[in-house]
């Protein structure tokens, strides 16, 4: 069985990893249905074992403001404990136990701000583990929809695949460009650090960055491009500014470097 749970939202997301807990499952229903069940035509109501610890968890989902929230209580020895307080494009995918493997529910979270604004999306990705939840992806990406040139389809945006093991590289030149693809052509697009280019960030010499993926390019040097995940530390703020803009502990960018001044650590 694959159960899928999605809501599509329009502004700015709040998330809190909480541990808002109460006695009493029936006042927490009780108080969703008196809030929001009468002025949300998108009210609804889950119990699945979200976790697999053998005991039924609570999925909310309701429209609040121009958007949807969705929460996750997990009950924890007769206890429900709230853990996801969600605001964005959720989408939420159960899959049973198969082949001697464990039940699993992801949560992902896909937000944009608003129109005119930033094209950089935050991606997080949650999984729930016996009473507690996982935070698995954490990162900002260049939402492509932006971009429209027409080239666009012959563009390396995203890796095919991911390495089975990512390791990582020290950049070994200042202001080191970061880019949306992986070529070195000139781009009609928005918000980037120069105009006519697909550069998003510039990192720090010395900065450590996560390689996740490579691309062998077709440009003259035929260089290889790696695509990585940075920390907001490596990015050179004041030489351009760091898309990472949301108030997420911890979040990441992911991008296209070349390999052409970078060394494995």
């Amino acid at each position: 069985m694959k159960f899928k749970l999605v809501g599509i939202f329009f502004m700015i997301p709040l998330l809190i990893v909480a541990q808002n807990e109460s006695d009493s499952i029936d006042a927490v229903i009780k108080d969703y249905k008196e809030n929001y069940a009468n002025t949300s035509e998108d009210f609804s109501i889950k119990l699945i074992d979200v976790d697999n610890d053998h005991d039924l968890d609570y999925i909310f989902s309701f429209g609040c403001g121009e958007g949807n929230c969705l929460r996750v209580h997990l009950n924890t020895k007769g206890t429900y404990k709230k853990v996801i307080d969600e605001f964005g494009v959720v989408s939420v995918d159960f899959i049973d136990s198969r082949n001697n493997k464990a039940s699993k529910l992801t949560l992902n979270s896909v937000t944009n701000h608003c129109c005119g604004e930033s094209p950089f999306g935050s991606h997080r990705d949650f999984s729930f583990v016996a009473d507690e939840v996982v935070l698995e992806n954490n990162y900002v990406s260049y939402n492509h929809e932006y971009y429209n040139d027409e080239d666009n389809y012959r563009l390396v945006l995203l890796p095919g695949h991911a390495l089975e093991e990512a390791y990582d590289v020290r950049i070994t030149t200042d202001n080191y460009n970061v880019r949306f693809s992986a070529d070195l052509n000139s781009h009609n697009a928005s918000f980037t650090c120069d105009e006519q280019t697909n550069i998003i960030a510039k990192l720090y010499k010395g900065a450590v960055v996560s390689v996740l993926a490579t691309y062998k390019g077709n440009d003259h040097e035929e260089r290889t491009w790696l695509y990585v995940e940075i920390s907001n530390e490596a990015i050179n703020d004041d030489v351009c500014s760091s898309p990472i803009s949301y108030d997420f502990e911890q979040q990441k960018l992911r991008g296209w470097i070349s390999n052409k001044y970078v060394e494995k650590k």
